[in-house]
């Protein structure tokens, strides 16, 4: 990543859990337990990234629970944020301009497929050399992020 798609990234992880709870305050029920959710999430993931705390464990804690009872019970994952991502909201980072155009609900269940599929590998083969477990982490942090900055924006 060249150093202006750095800069942007850190301009949107600054202050992320301050903006997610004012976000949080106004919401209610699924949307109020999904933002919760992916909070922990990010909380968690930072543990592994700025803290050293083994991937492994990091990544079995992960969340995915609140947002399968929203989904069994066909909560409009677009009621959450009803406008599809927008440019202006990857602030150029180049990872993230495939997800210009996506819906709330097409982004939300990528990041949770991830969740899903990340759990998976470490609990059938967590030492294959296959799957680099750090750079999936890494992007469901940084997908996790694009979420919460689309949706409060």
């Amino acid at each position: 990543m060249e150093f202006s798609a750095v800069v942007a990234f850190a301009e949107l992880v600054m202050n992320i859990g301050t903006r997610i709870k004012s976000t949080q305050k106004s919401a209610k029920g699924h949307k109020r337990k999904i933002l919760l959710e992916l909070e922990e999430n990010v909380e968690l993931i930072s543990l592994w990234k700025n803290k050293g705390f083994p991937i492994d464990k990091v990544i079995l804690k992960l969340e995915r629970s609140r947002y399968d009872s929203a989904v069994d019970v066909d909560f409009n994952i677009n009621s959450i944020k009803s406008t599809a991502l927008k440019k202006s909201t990857t602030k150029g980072v180049p990872q993230f301009q495939k997800y210009v155009g996506w819906s709330t609900e097409k982004l939300l269940n990528s990041l949770y497929r991830k969740i899903r599929n990340i759990k998976h590998i470490v609990d059938m083969d967590s030492e294959s050399k296959h799957v680099s477990k750090s750079a999936r982490l890494g992007n469901i942090y940084k997908i996790t992020i694009l979420l919460i900055h689309h949706i409060e924006s």
